[in-house]
């Protein structure tokens, strides 16, 4: 490949950024690439797979903008990489080759990479309302070791700045674009999976690539890329800079910040920046937790981890603790033995002082990074930009430097399940983990924040689960009666130790002991007093808190029990109801008022919401009589009273969020013991919960009923919305069982509504369990009795799924014959969705009666009903269904281009098992065009996503990728046992190619053996 004389590049050059242009039978699409030698252009595969024409567009948008149409002279599918070559223009100044490299995954690293191209995401309009697409550098990091098993680069970069298409990755048109580390090519940017987040990308690895692909792909390769040998790539790690995590070579040592942490010292650090006061008091008394302290701080000074969080009940010390961390940092020392840079500013924030909002934060960041830098954030936040790009700039600003936040009581802001409840903190939060330059936070919580599975690698933990050593709890009493008034310093130690084994040791109850002995200045109780005294609750801090309870006059302790029983921020209007029904005539407005002056209440002022501080509410609730008009079981009813009256009516329903106030009702009406009542609300949002992804929230919620069911009707609600949550959840068995009951409860009341949700139930559970006989005579059941009912949409989707499980076991007449009564239905309710399933019915049938021609027909239409409804739902499937069917016609080149899109279809509809499917097809598809390494990598690649999925698929296309390997090797006789082995693991799936079309070639192999 001659170069001109044109000298090798040494870094992305914007003037070989290529915008790839395609056209194909299916619609035009754009993609990027980059310009790595004179005449040619690396890409990704996927880009120009299918294409009937191609352009690379340089300089794309700009002054001095040129094209040239360009050929694929190179590609393969399994590792997503191709070469373009085109004839430059006359006057187009010659290029070099681009240099290229490595990321080595032998050792722990996280690397600096950058990338240049066009995602949809930055689609933009000119003056005359033409559309072009801006470049976009991402700039991000690779972190070496993962994604080892799919031969991939996981790219961490900064979150797409807006997502114009929900149906579309935000990312759309960035594939193809080359992957630098420091000043060398080491990979193409080839997928974004929407449920690894909007900052997580795919990079394929060129040294994988070569490595993979076989004689004579990896020679052409080489000669077209410019490499010497294409098995001696450099590793690019030793050219990257500093980032924010340990560098290949360094170890876990210390990452960026000012200098080395001197040892222990006393004063602040000369240029620390400190913003807001210690979260807690009495810090040069603070006791014992050396070892906390220290794992604390060590985690801190690893640049690997984003945050970190010290949980534990309430009163454990959790704020202490962080103040304590932080005010060693501040007299310049880390605790233990801790050697790393020390920060360079201090941010402290707590949900019970100042709040934590998303402002709060900004502004006192901000105002950490010195005058200049604030005033040119707070220009930022007053400008009319995405939230995303504010934190980004705030994070982008603190550059190198360390800056610490500490969070106090995070879980005031949290929901019960750990998920913030503030949707711009969660801004914070996401940018927190997707950002380059970000500070490190330490929160206290008594519960986690809950993070995606990918997340957990940046955050770690650290419980306090016991109290004090008994001699700290001690010494802690002795310096709460310092002047020795209370008579509790002159007490022995004995009977110290007594006390602080009462409380477990636990620093805030022993606070509220002495506090307890302070207040009451006419009974003047002894410790012994105040001890005995409180014994209705195992947890004597519930006793110590339960005395002040006590004192409150019987209007307010009204106000206060509703409010405990509520348990969450309650509106006033709910407040009011509740009151109201029980005690006509308070005067709620007065009664708050006066709480809210004593501190017993807190008001979020936004949400204009009340609560009282959780330990109270607990405490109180743990007092109130079972029984009585103002007992715990009449409050909990008016409770639930209340959501059922605020609750939206069902024909609003659309999500979980629509269901909430169903769920705080259920959970009133369990706690009052009323569990036919609980059974009845549950029962009719149930089966909601469980098609919105909370299967597991339903299932824990009705094991709270199991065995505490006195009425049919109640029992029949429980056991249908239990079973499609267990159907959904698993196991699936576990939904047999309580389908066949909840039949045969149907059948005994009459009720023929459930009876059809109970057998449509047993018989998609029956399907998916490989029952497809019993599935077929249930399924076949309850759509006759759908259409009895006047129930058109569980009549069709009945139907449909009896049209699958026929075609599972074969039965393409029958199956058939569902999908005509699917059209019938869809001509009578003139419903675009239903007429898609009927051709959805229809080319799966005619897939299963290899009427290879009609099926693909069928295929295109189900995909454009499908468009016309706005619905994705199965146009993976449509596509994967029609490639099979050309494979079996011979047209290799059609199939490879249909199952390429049905890929990427499941891709963007987030679907793990059929892109495990289309990928299983695909690798097949490339076994029959004699491409067994390719076959081999994309089995690779269809066993991971079955593995996501949890399909037992994934052994066959794991035994596929072996027998294609044992194929390359030259070993007949292991490939076709492999094969025989794929064949028999794909079961019935009538979705996958032909088990038959495996095990006649394995029978060939054996002959030539």
């Amino acid at each position: 490949m001659s170069t001109d004389g044109a000298a090798v590049a040494t870094g992305l050059d914007p003037r070989r950024i290529a915008e790839v242009i395609v056209t194909a039978e299916e619609g035009g699409r754009r993609g990027s690439g980059y310009r790595v030698g004179n005449s040619v252009v690396l890409t990704a595969f996927h880009v120009v797979s299918g294409a009937a024409g191609v352009q690379v567009r340089f300089d794309a948008d700009r002054p001095g903008q040129w094209s040239a149409p360009a050929e694929v002279v190179w590609s393969d599918g399994a590792t997503d990489v191709a070469v373009l070559a085109f004839t430059p223009p006359a006057g187009v100044e010659p290029v070099g080759p681009a240099p290229f490299g490595r990321i080595g995954d032998d050792r722990h690293a996280v690397v600096d990479v950058h990338a240049a191209g066009f995602p949809l995401w930055k689609r933009r309009r000119d003056a005359e309302g033409r559309r072009f697409r801006e470049v976009h550098q991402a700039d991000g990091t690779v972190a070496a070791l993962s994604n080892l098993r799919t031969g991939t680069l996981e790219v961490t970069v900064s979150v797409a700045a807006a997502d114009p298409d929900p149906q579309v990755s935000p990312w759309s048109g960035m594939s193809g674009s080359a992957l630098w580390a420091g000043s060398r090519i080491v990979g193409v940017i080839a997928e974004h999976h929407r449920w690894e987040g909007p900052g997580r990308l795919t990079a394929a690895r060129l040294d994988h690539t070569l490595r993979r692909v076989g004689e004579p792909l990896r020679t052409r390769l080489a000669e077209l890329l410019g490499i010497g040998d294409p098995l001696a790539l450099p590793d690019a790690r030793s050219e990257t800079g500093p980032g924010p995590g340990p560098r290949s070579g360094s170890g876990p040592g210390p990452g960026p910040g000012p200098g080395p942490g001197p040892g222990p010292g006393r004063g602040r650090a000369s240029s620390l920046r400190v913003i807001g006061l210690p979260v807690t008091h009495g810090l040069e008394l603070f006791k014992d937790r050396i070892e906390a302290r220290e794992l604390v701080g060590r985690h801190l000074a690893d640049p690997a981890v984003r945050m970190v969080t010290v949980t534990g009940r309430r009163g454990m010390g959790k704020s202490a603790l962080s103040a304590k961390v932080l005010e060693m940092l501040e007299q310049g020392q880390w605790p233990g033995q801790t050697r790393a840079p020390l920060p360079s500013a201090i941010v402290n924030l707590s949900t019970r002082t100042s709040g934590v909002t998303l402002e709060r934060l900004y502004f006192d960041c901000a105002r950490a990074l010195g005058p200049q830098t604030e005033a040119r954030l707070l220009d930022v936040w007053a400008a009319n930009r995405p939230v995303h790009d504010k934190v980004g700039e705030l994070f982008h600003a603190m550059g190198d430097e360390l800056v610490v936040i500490l969070v106090d009581n995070l879980e005031d802001l949290l929901l019960d399940d750990g998920r913030l409840e503030d949707a711009e903190l969660g801004v914070f939060f996401d940018c927190l983990f997707r950002s380059r330059h970000t500070p490190r936070l330490l929160v206290t919580s008594q519960i986690p924040l809950r993070l995606a599975p990918e997340l957990r690698r940046f955050a770690v933990e650290v419980e306090l689960s016991e109290g004090l050593p008994a001699a700290e709890s001690i010494a802690l009493l002795r310096e709460l009666d310092q002047d020795g008034s209370l008579g509790v310093a002159q007490l022995s130690d004995e009977e110290l130790l007594r006390a602080a084994v009462r409380v477990h040791g636990v620093p805030r109850a022993l606070e509220l002991l002495m506090g307890a002995m302070a207040d009451d200045v006419l009974e003047l109780p002894t410790l012994r007093d105040v001890l005995e005294d409180f014994t209705l609750r195992e947890d004597v801090v519930g006793g110590l808190a339960q005395d002040r309870y006590r004192r409150l006059g019987p209007e307010t302790r009204v106000v206060v029990d509703v409010l405990a029983v509520l348990r969450t921020p309650a509106s006033r209007e709910a407040i009011d109801w509740i009151v109201g029904a029980l005690a006509p005539g308070l005067d709620v407005a007065a009664v708050m008022s006066q709480l809210l002056r004593i501190r017993m209440l807190s008001v979020d002022r936004p949400n204009r919401t009340y609560a009282l501080h959780p330990l109270d509410a607990d405490l109180a609730y743990g007092a109130l009589p079972q029984d009585g008009a103002l007992g715990r079981r009449s409050l909990e009813r008016q409770a639930a009273d209340w959501y059922a009256h605020a609750a939206p009516p069902r024909e609003r329903w659309r999500g979980l969020e629509d269901v909430n106030a169903h769920r705080r009702a259920f959970e009133h009406r369990r706690r009052a013991g009323d569990m036919n009542e609980a059974a009845l609300v549950l029962g009719a949002i149930g089966p909601l919960m469980t098609r919105h992804g909370s299967a597991l929230a339903a299932i824990a919620m009705h094991l709270t009923l199991e065995d505490k069911l006195t009425d049919d009707t109640a029992r029949l609600a429980h056991l249908i919305s239990y079973g499609h949550a267990r159907l959904s959840g698993g196991p699936l068995a576990h939904a047999v069982t309580l389908f066949t009951e909840a039949a045969e409860v149907a059948e005994r009341l009459g009720d023929r509504q459930a009876l059809q949700d109970a057998l449509f139930g047993l018989g998609d559970a029956h399907r998916q369990l490989g029952s497809l006989e019993d599935g077929t005579a249930a399924l076949s059941r309850a759509a006759v009795l759908a259409n009895e009912n006047g129930d058109i949409e569980a009549e069709a989707h009945a139907v449909l799924s009896l049209s699958l499980a026929h075609s599972t076991l074969g039965h393409g007449r029958e199956a058939l014959a569902g999908a005509e009564r699917l059209n019938a239905i869809a001509a009578e309710s003139r419903d675009p969705l239903t007429e898609a399933r009927a051709w959805n019915a229809r080319f799966t049938a005619l897939l299963t009666m290899g009427s290879w021609e009609e099926t693909i027909a069928a295929s295109d239409r189900a995909v454009d009903a499908y468009q016309v409804a706005g619905v994705r739902e199965a146009t993976d499937y449509a596509l994967n269904a029609k490639g099979v069917a050309q494979l079996a016609l011979g047209r290799h080149a059609e199939a490879v281009a249909s199952l390429e899109a049905a890929f990427h279809a499941a891709s963007a509809m987030e679907n793990p098992r059929t892109e495990g499917v289309c990928l299983y097809n695909l690798a097949w598809t490339h076994w029959t065009g004699d491409r067994y390494e390719e076959a081999a990598g994309t089995a690779d690649r269809a066993a991971a996503s079955f593995q996501r999925a949890g399909a037992p698929e994934g052994a066959a296309a794991q035994a596929l990728a072996d027998a294609a390997r044992a194929r390359t090797a030259g070993d007949p006789a292991v490939a076709a046992e492999a094969l025989e082995r794929a064949a028999a693991g794909v079961g019935r799936n009538v979705e996958t190619v032909r088990p038959a079309w495996l095990t006649r070639e394995a029978r060939t192999l054996r002959e030539t053996a």
